[in-house]
């Protein structure tokens, strides 16, 4: 996973729960709670994305969809993060094409 891919994801999910942080009480603990949230889940999407680059070494472009499907609807997901995921993936997987007119799904997402 390149560092660009890691940037676009440190700086979206900070973006996502700093949001929330804004719509709660501003008291220090809630601010340590949503801090904690955010690096579980930096964590755990580094962790689910280095998954799918194993995994779509030996998958068809069928179920790497699928696995994007799937780490779309984790929270904190959204149309920069999914595109910039599916850019390096092509990158990194020159058998892995994806049809834009028939994947628009994965780009849509509910936002505020």
């Amino acid at each position: 996973m390149s560092d660009s891919l890691t940037e676009i994801i440190n700086r979206e999910l900070k973006k996502f729960y700093f949001k929330n942080f804004r719509r709660r009480g501003k008291s220090l603990k809630t601010l340590e709670l949503i801090k904690e949230c955010y690096f579980d889940q930096f964590n755990f999407f580094i962790d689910e994305i280095d998954k799918i680059f194993i995994q779509s070494r030996d998958m068809k472009s069928e179920k790497i969809i699928e696995s994007l499907l799937n780490f779309k609807k984790n929270e904190g997901c959204n149309k920069i993060i999914m595109k910039a995921l599916i850019d390096e993936l092509s990158n990194f997987n020159s058998a892995f094409k994806l049809n834009l007119v028939d994947h628009k799904y994965l780009f849509e997402f509910d936002e505020d």
